[in-house]
Parts: C-alpha cells; structure tokens; sequence
C-alpha cells in the first residue's frame, strides 16, 4: 500500500510539472501590443468572466441543454472531491463515510457516466468524438467511483490508488488538461473582453 501511494506521489508530481512546461510553453508567445484606446476594465472583465459569466444563463450551450450542465456541475464537484479525499489517504487521514463526501462522490460519478452515454448515444456528438473523449472520461469516472467505493471500504483503496496514477499520468497527454487551461483561457478572454467594454455583460 505504501508503494502505492509513493506511486501516486510521483505520478502527481511530473502531472504538475508537465503542466507547468505546458502553460509556461503557451504563455511564451507573448501579448501583442494593443494601440486601441481602452473602453473598459479589464479586471473587470476577467471577475466577471470567472463569475457571472460562468452562469447557464450567460452561455447559449447551457442555456439549452440544462441537463448536460446539471451533470457537468456535478461530474466536476465530484472530481474536486474524489482528488481531496485522496489527499487526505495520501496524508494518513481516514474519513469516515459521510453524506457530505460521500453524495459529492455518488453525484459525480453518475454525472460522469451520464456525459458518456449521453455522448456515444448521439450520433452528432459521437461523429465529433475522438479517443481521447473516451478515454478522459472512462479514467475520471472509474477514479471517482472508486473514491466513492474506498469511502464505504478500505479494500477498494488499491485500486483507488492505481486508477489515480492512471489518471494523473494521463493528465498531461490528453483533454483532462484543461483543468490548467481552462483558467488560463478564461483569464484572456476576461481580459480582452473586459479592456473593449464587452464585458461585464448588460443585459
């Protein structure tokens, strides 16, 4: 077990040291100069773009696929979850079975099943899926199920710690780095929107 969770240690590690390249790598292309005279903030900009305009209500797509959303809120709750539940493992700390980890845990598994089989199950969205779609989703959602299964079992935690150095080494290589970009992007986009005025959206 203690083998295991060195393993996890270490996978973890390069995981933030990849991604760290990754978004320094990005970064380096630089800013290009704007000569425009500003029209708005862009600090206000980037706290609307991380605020209010993470709304459903601020985004088309979700607007009209509220379900899809639904499962997304809660896919992502249960990651965050799932990830500091294992870091509590990883420091010693057994939890004992609660509502307020273990439903997050639930909810978010069945969240991350529901996105896969409401993605193959759409011809459309099946058409604009590639491997990587599959494999992201199959990695996050075993982890967090197992997470979710450790919590009611401590037999479960070998697999629980293998899954998350699947997952981790992952990371990096795939779409599940967006938890890096993400961030990143949404900062731009705050930021240039908010410098032409554009956001804060008024409605």
């Amino acid at each position: 077990m203690e083998a295991l969770r060195i393993g996890v240690g270490i996978c973890g590690l390069g995981a933030v040291v990849a991604l760290a390249v990754q978004a320094a790598r990005a970064s380096a292309f630089g800013i290009r100069p704007l000569h425009a005279p500003a029209a708005g903030s862009a600090t206000r900009g980037v706290l609307y773009a991380f605020g209010p305009g993470m709304s459903p209500l601020a985004k088309e797509s979700t607007r009209t696929h509220p379900w899809a959303y639904a499962l997304g809120v809660a896919y992502h709750l249960g990651v965050f979850a799932a990830f500091g539940y294992l870091l509590l493992l990883l420091l010693g700390v057994d939890v004992a079975p609660t509502a307020a980890l273990g439903v997050p845990l639930l909810a978010g598994a069945l969240g991350g099943l529901g996105l896969f089989v409401r993605r193959y199950a759409s011809a459309p969205l099946r058409g604009l899926s590639v491997p990587d779609d599959a494999i992201a989703n199959l990695l996050t959602t075993g982890f967090v199920a197992l997470a979710a299964a450790r919590l009611r079992s401590p037999a479960a935690e070998p697999a629980l710690l293998a899954a998350a150095m699947l997952l981790l080494c992952y990371v990096p290589l795939g779409k599940i780095r967006h938890c890096v970009f993400f961030f990143l992007s949404r900062r731009h986009l705050g930021r240039h929107f908010g410098r032409r005025g554009t956001f804060p959206v008024r409605h």
